[in-house]
């Protein structure tokens, strides 16, 4: 699974290096740490001659006793550097390495299409951005340089003891297939349990998310405690499997512990035979007894990392699970390029379907000239919003083709293409941030100035020095702050401060009063002087001042031509518009609004 990473740990291969030097010199520091014991034992209290790679040492017990114990102070000191640079470089790296796999997810979900965002719950991918690239952070920080210092260290001792006394060192590590056996059981355990836990924190998330965006809706039903139930089922879910990892995990550690003092208790006895026959000195049985405790030492820590270990595994599935999901609008590997577009759309027997669901767009063709106004218009569901959506490429036709200056959308490159639209949906968006920034938002380069330009060429810039503090006011979060009529003012100035070629419009006059309609409709008449505009609208009083109409059924254009060619033709929009005419008249059908030139 690391190796899934591997690009992401390529850019800090040299501090990993670095570190892993520190952890080896550190696992040597270890390594030597009994031995002066050892002869302090043999050499000075029990006045065994030091072996002959060791004759440069002082031979009277003083001297050698003072070497041996500044020998001890510099292995310690050792120690404690290399700890030092070993979990300081290796938790540096570690952040690095889950940095950029946080960005590259997010980048990721960035670049999926609405349909991949439409299926998924916002909670749960909020829940992997954070929660499990957490988890694996804190397995990168926390259990990577313990795991490699131990494994070393195991690694070193286990040698070591080989070559001071095989029978011994076989005698200590009886008990090692069954800890082997056990790791391999608990973890398996642990890791299952905690992939069920990860995957109900997810949902928890999505829960809370989902009820927070929506609490007025929530208070306005009574519906508190259903909600609240509703999420206390999921966390519970999450709780129980938490609680079984470390169930597994208190099962596990004692595990340990017991199977290391057996071991320890057998290495104890024979070895003190051993001396008391003199076959060993007190000074080996000593070495075997330090790298006994500093060899299963290392066991129990990792044992303690199980839990970490787990849910790292666990969340590391999850990440790769999203980064291995490919729903972006794919895009060609050598794009044409270009500037500006004139405009001209074309939609040539176009069909969508949406997974698991019947056609959208059943062969819909449609020629849009450049600097057109073009009105989409149909009952719910006919297909009005895919037609929009289908010319940024927030998703491409299952067949059929949609053009711009001739060209097919999929030769395009992305950006290019979609820097030529400006785009105000029914409900905009808007960001935590200032008015301006708002309204020029996706150009940082540009200031406030040219955000206040772009809302005085739109006719908006009396209406949004009127809000609080003008162009400085805090939009809070979703745009909340603002009433919707100047939440889609300021999307109307975004789309002037685009100044991109192409404008679509998805109803974006729904739910306003007759003030700010007024005003929001007059803005978008100055937005669509001289660019190619298609409007997504109910309201068709409104649409006397478009060239074309274009009427959607059933995923078809059943048909297409001005207001008044349309009403002689008495068909599909001439029975919308009677309709409108019947209910009673308000100021969605007044027909006084400056916009409207022809019958209405």
């Amino acid at each position: 699974m690391i190796w899934r990473f591997r690009s992401h740990i390529r850019p800090v291969r040299g501090m990993l290096a670095t570190g892993l030097g520190a952890s080896v010199f550190a696992a040597i520091m270890q390594w030597l740490g009994p031995w002066p014991l050892k002869f302090i034992f043999d050499s000075v209290l029990s006045h065994r001659r030091l072996p002959r790679w060791l004759d440069w040492m002082p031979h009277q017990r003083t001297g050698l006793l003072a070497a041996l114990l500044a020998a001890l102070i510099a292995i310690a000191v050792g120690l404690a550097v290399s700890d030092y640079f070993s979990t300081r470089l290796m938790a540096t790296a570690g952040q690095r390495v889950v940095l950029n796999i946080r960005r590259e997810l997010f980048r990721h979900l960035e670049a999926q299409g609405v349909h991949f965002h439409q299926s998924r719950r916002t909670g749960d991918l909020l829940a992997r951005l954070g929660g499990d690239v957490q988890a694996i952070q804190s397995a990168v920080i926390n259990a990577v340089p313990t795991l490699v210092r131990n494994v070393l260290t195991l690694a070193g001792m286990i040698a070591i003891m080989l070559v001071v006394d095989w029978r011994f060192a076989l005698l200590a590590m009886t008990l090692v297939p069954l800890l082997l056996w056990s790791t391999r059981h608990y973890l398996t355990r642990i890791k299952a349990y905690q992939r069920l836990a990860r995957r109900s924190d997810g949902e928890a998330n999505a829960v809370a998310q989902e009820v927070l965006s929506a609490m007025a809706v929530v208070q306005a039903f009574g519906a508190e405690d259903v909600e609240a139930a509703r999420y206390g089922e999921a966390t519970e879910r999450g709780l129980e499997q938490n609680r079984r990892a470390i169930v597994a995990q208190s099962q596990f550690t004692p595990l340990m512990t017991l199977a290391m003092s057996l071991s320890t208790t057998m290495v104890l006895y024979f070895g003190a035979r051993a001396v008391m026959s003199g076959r060993l000195t007190a000074g080996d049985l000593l070495v075997f007894a330090a790298y006994l405790r500093g060899m299963y030492s290392p066991v129990r820590q990792l044992a303690k990392l199980a839990g970490v270990v787990g849910r790292a595994h666990a969340a590391a599935e999850r990440v790769i699970e999203l980064l291995d999901t490919h729903e972006e609008v794919p895009e060609t590997r050598s794009p044409r390029r270009f500037e500006r577009a004139h405009g001209d759309i074309s939609l040539a027997d176009v069909r969508v379907t949406y997974p698991g669901g019947s056609p959208v767009l059943a062969g819909v063709s449609l020629q849009v000239d450049a600097g057109t106004r073009l009105a989409l218009v149909g009952a719910t569901g006919s297909g009005k919003s895919t037609v929009l959506r289908l010319i940024p490429r927030f998703l491409d036709p299952a067949s059929g083709s949609v053009r711009l200056d001739g060209v097919d959308l999929n030769e395009l490159a992305l950006g290019d293409l979609r820097r030529q639209i400006a785009y105000v949906p029914q409900e905009p968006y808007l960001f935590r941030a200032p008015v301006w920034e708002n309204i020029l938002y996706g150009q940082v380069e540009r200031g406030r100035s040219e955000a206040i330009e772009a809302a005085r060429r739109a006719g908006l810039h009396e209406l949004i020095e009127s809000f609080p503090e003008g162009y400085d006011t805090l939009i809070g979060e979703r745009g909340q702050s603002l009433s919707g009529g100047q939440r889609q003012c300021v999307a109307v100035a975004r789309a002037m401060a685009r100044n991109a070629p192409i404008l679509l419009l998805d109803e974006p006059t729904t739910g306003l009063d007759a003030e700010l309609e007024s005003a929001v409709l007059a803005a978008i008449d100055l937005v669509a002087a001289g660019r190619t505009s298609i409007i997504v609208s109910h309201q068709l009083s409104r649409l006397g001042n478009v060239d074309q109409i274009a009427v959607l059924s059933n995923g078809r254009i059943t048909e297409t031509g001005t207001h008044a060619q349309l009403m002689a033709e008495r068909h599909v929009y001439w029975r919308l518009r009677r309709i409108q005419a019947d209910q009673p008249v308000g100021r969605a059908l007044s027909p006084s609004h400056h916009l409207v030139k022809g019958e209405v």
